[in-house]
């Protein structure tokens, strides 16, 4: 994960009915604590899913039409109501209805700033048929949840509501239809309902609040300053919302839910003819009581080349890019197609030498990279950004923007080079061909999430068959003087844009300006001979191939468990169905809390290192290439209870892919100057770091636990080589005690022979196993108010803490079932009776092998003024949850939607592999998790009121209140 990377591809700003929030602990001890050091350089990338999703080529000068994919029935009622039906049998066995009004925040008057995303959370308020909340407990009653099977979003010109809903089951598909349609001119805008609503949208106005300040979203805003398209536009104020009426709800509403300005989208397992019937049951009523209002042409959003400077709080480390403007994106015709194409091509050559030559100069910039950014979802516009990664030191600052501009400069005046064209069209090749496997793959949501991007931005949707004969045509095609030509004419008159941290000066953009002029006038040196140099051979010199010492069957699971002398588990279950894929988890017990606690910091900033350093003696960029070009990807981590490897490859790779375990295993080195940017990036992420509300929490959570909270700056600054080196030597330099999983599509006997030759050849050693230590344990009630929010808001976390038993497969579904109870009781409670917070956030954890200890959390935003009153309320809900228990009837609702979500996961292999790797790491019977029913039935209203208790009442408690 590379921080930087993602901040302008934002395609929109997406507001949506949401019940979950992503989270993320930024002093925690995993791996995730830094995300600016995240190279991707292990794995494919996001290039590689650009590259082939969106581009096509014929022919330069071909400007024919490109043609729709006629897999898509699409059909137009009399009223102008539009629809389009993809049958389609996939492994999700899900169908996918979306209903996309042409309308969002850009439609709004002056005085409906807001009314788009307010309407849109009106529509789970009552119909006509589906009144009050009769809608989300449908979905529930079916096993569902709302959130995840049944969303919606607002953004600039569009408002989508998202439902999924299992495959079989007539009667749902037939009653969500009917709620499509009663969005589409039946919404109840009752008076109480709406002001009721009024809080739980300023409560999501709360809640992103932290967006008004991010930096990227500033980005945006300056793009699209004078225009409509920014993000407060959007989502409106709280005094706008505040203000609003039911008249102008229902204004726009009639303006806008209009026949001809709407369509509908489903994907699945559905009949044509029975589906049409439907539509046209439900929708043909719908014919618009007023006449649809034209669209005002709206000013959109250009390209400027004024400098862009923010500093924000939320910046750790710093960045500063050349932002370059690309033709207007179209793509309807086949040269359109083309020429996306070389422009995606073009960005993938400039990554390479950007991220090449920060390597060989041995700057002092973490990374050097390029990517095709989306500034905002107005108009068309799309950019090339070349950025570096430093710290804040003035010297730093002057010289990345330096390297930019020379290496700019240098592209600009000599172009690529023969041996780095020739090298990045085999990677395309191979990019094209993993994206055939990756289609295969595909599951409902991500077919409609890409047809209805296209209706978004009014773009043609084309046959998978015939983005591959395209893909190839440009492979054939591309010259290496028409992509200079681009380079040359391309490479002009760049923004120059920065975001720096808080508090560390600015600089003179001026004389930026002025700099960055001078050294695209200036003649360059000749790029370096040295660019492009050859992968080699992840393993020199294999030992003796290992033993299988025992095998034996579960055909039940038609899985094989292996064990190998060397003291490795291996459980191998092949499924075609994963389409030319396969999926294999490699890990150990141990972790961080098998370590001596002074060697944590080498522990969090070990897989950095090595993924950064390459292995052998290859250079990082060399590894990375080599991955890429083998269609494989390893990702590997360190938590505080174990180590290992995810690995995803392509199957004819499968060699390759057993290989670089071997490699990873006990051929990482650590290159001098990936260690000190890795050791300077944690500092400054640490000293830039604000204190977050989960460090003050962990504080008294774990006050003696050596293993918990934020590492200081003492030990990051006595952070050294040999420390990494030792702690790499003792989690990954052996392998008794290891497991592999794998699963996908692959022969069996072929799987064996490797899996005995590479993972049976790495050297036993003492085996890996989970602590014994047991860390202290807070055991009483702790309140704490600190006025430290830099946010006009208040954050209020309930967090606890308790004594775990002896991990089990049963105990592991209660927690789960235990969080969607919180959460249902936090979301019914504290916001839909009081409307104090938008989404509510509640989870609870389950005992692991190696920890003494779990966690429960509650997470709430609300106005500030009304701190006091959400924390009573969390308190009361917690009570009565306390007293009463959790109901008979919600309890089945939640077995139900477990059991489903389960299913769910199993029909996918990747994620499959995943749940089997952790019942098999942790000693669970095999196959476990592959029968959810079973474990389910086991667990009764008694057992989990019990745990509740335990979990909930009886842990340790801290409770914190965060006010400006």
């Amino acid at each position: 994960m590379a921080i930087f990377n993602d901040c302008l591809s934002i395609i929109s700003v997406l507001f949506c009915r949401k019940n979950s929030v992503d989270t993320v602990e930024l002093d925690s001890v995993s791996n995730d604590m830094l995300p600016s050091v995240k190279q991707a350089i292990m794995h494919l990338g996001l290039l590689l899913i650009v590259m082939v999703v969106s581009s096509n080529a014929r022919a330069d000068s071909n400007h024919s039409l490109l043609p729709q994919d006629p897999a898509w029935i699409t059909g137009k009622l009399i009223t102008g109501f539009t629809y389009h039906i993809l049958p389609v049998d996939e492994q999700s066995d899900r169908i996918q209805l979306y209903l996309r009004i042409k309308a969002g925040s850009v439609q709004e008057t002056e005085q409906q700033q807001g009314y788009a995303h307010l309407l849109e959370h009106m529509a789970f308020n009552g119909t006509k048929n589906f009144p009050k909340n009769k809608i989300i407990r449908l979905f529930e009653q079916a096993g569902l949840v709302f959130g995840r099977d049944l969303n919606a979003f607002t953004s600039f010109d569009n408002t989508v509501y998202q439902l999924s809903i299992p495959t079989g089951n007539e009667l749902l598909l037939k009653q969500v239809l009917q709620y499509l349609a009663d969005i589409s001119y039946q919404i109840n805008l009752n008076q109480a309902e709406i002001t009721k609503e009024k809080g739980v949208v300023q409560g999501e106005i709360y809640a992103r609040a932290n967006l008004l300040d991010n930096p990227y979203i500033a980005y945006m805003d300056n793009f699209g300053e004078g225009t409509k398209y920014q993000y407060q536009k959007i989502v409106g104020t709280v005094n706008s919302i505040e203000k609003a009426t039911q008249a102008g709800l229902k204004a726009y509403y009639n303006s806008w839910y209009h026949p001809e300005n709407i369509e509908l989208l489903i994907v699945g397992n559905v009949k044509e003819n029975t589906t049409v019937q439907l539509i046209n049951e439900y929708f043909l009523a719908f014919k618009g009581d007023h006449q649809l209002q034209l669209k005002q042409p709206q000013r959109i959003p250009s390209f400027k080349q004024t400098p862009f400077t923010v500093a924000s709080p939320q910046i750790k480390v710093e960045t500063s890019s050349l932002v370059f403007n690309l033709p207007d994106y179209k793509y309807k015709t086949y040269h359109d197609d083309y020429k996306n194409r070389l422009i995606i091509f073009v960005n993938q050559l400039l990554n390479y030498r950007l991220t090449r030559s920060n390597e060989l100069k041995k700057t002092p910039y973490n990374h050097a990279f390029s990517y095709i950014g989306t500034p905002n979802d107005g108009g068309n516009k799309w950019v090339y950004s070349l950025g570096v990664n430093h710290d804040n030191s003035f010297n730093n600052r002057s010289g990345a923007i330096n390297f930019l501009a020379s290496e700019a400069a240098r592209l600009q005046q000599y172009g690529f080079t023969n041996e780095e064209f020739k090298q990045q069209k085999a990677l395309l090749a191979s990019q094209i061909k993993n994206a055939n496997i990756d289609y295969r793959n595909k599951k409902s949501v991500d077919i409609i999430n890409e047809a209805l991007n296209s209706l978004m931005h009014n773009k043609t949707n084309i046959s998978p068959s015939l983005n591959n004969i395209l893909a190839n045509e440009f492979l054939a095609k591309i010259r290496l003087d028409e992509i200079n030509s681009f380079t040359s004419e391309t490479l002009v008159k760049p923004q120059f844009s920065a975001f720096y941290t808080q508090g560390s000066g600015t600089q003179d953009t001026v004389k930026i300006i002025a700099d960055i002029q001078q050294t695209f006038l200036t003649k360059q040196s000749l790029p370096n001979d040295n660019l492009v140099i050859a992968s080699k051979a992840l393993i020199a010199n294999l030992p003796a191939v290992g033993k299988i010492v025992k095998s034996s069957e579960h055909p039940q699971y038609y899985m094989q468990e292996l064990h190998l002398d060397n003291g490795v588990a291996a459980l191998l279950q092949p499924d075609s169905s994963a389409n030319g894929k396969v999926y294999l988890e490699f890990s150990a017990p141990g972790g961080i809390t098998a370590l001596d606690p002074k060697s944590r910091a080498a522990a969090v900033a070990l897989t950095d290192i090595y993924l950064n350093s390459g292995l052998a003696e290859m250079t990082g960029q060399q590894t990375a290439q080599l991955f890429q070009l083998n269609n494989t990807q390893l990702t590997p981590y360190i938590s505080n209870t174990t180590q290992g490897f995810t690995i995803e490859t392509a199957a004819d790779k499968l060699e390759f892919a057993m290989s670089s375990i071997y490699a990873a295993m006990l051929n990482g080195k650590i290159d001098d100057t990936v260690f000190k940017h890795v050791k300077q990036s944690m500092i400054q992420w640490t000293r830039n770091n604000d204190p977050n509300f989960q460090s003050i929490t962990k504080g008294d959570l774990f006050s003696h636990n050596p293993y918990e909270g934020k590492l200081s700056l003492k030990q990051l600054y006595d952070l050294d080589k040999d420390k990494v080196e030792a702690v790499y030597k003792q989690l990954f330099g052996h392998a008794n005690g290891y497991k592999l999983t794998l699963i996908g599509d692959f022969e069996p006997l072929q799987a064996k022979a490797l899996i005995a030759k590479y993972i049976g050849s790495l050297p036993k050693g003492k085996k890996h196993q989970y602590t014994i230590k047991k860390q202290p344990v807070l055991n009483k009630k702790v309140s704490l108010k600190r006025e430290i929010n830099k946010l006009n808001r208040a954050d209020l976390v309930f967090d606890f803490i308790f004594e775990a038993t002896e991990p089990n497969i049963k105990d592991i579904y209660a927690s789960d079932l235990i969080s969607r109870v919180l959460q249902r009781k936090m979301v019914n409670n504290v916001r839909e009776e009081l409307s104090l917070t938008y989404s509510p956030n509640a989870w609870c954890g389950f005992a692991t092998p190696g920890s003494n200890y779990a966690r429960c959390q509650i997470n709430v935003v609300t106005d500030k003024k009304d701190a006091d009153k959400g924390v009573e309320a969390v308190e009361l809900a917690l009570k009565d949850l306390y007293q009463t228990g959790v109901s008979q009837s919600e309890l089945d609702e939640h077995k139900k939607a477990l059991v489903l979500a389960m299913l769910d996961n199993d029909k996918f292999p990747q994620q499959r592999a995943w749940f089997v790797h952790r019942d098999f790491i942790n000693g669970f019977p095999i196959g476990s998790v592959l029968e959810p029913q079973a474990v389910v039935d086991e667990i009764d209203k008694a057992y989990i009121d019990l745990l509740i208790n335990r979990y909930l009442k009886d842990a340790g408690q801290v409770t914190l209140t965060v006010l400006p």
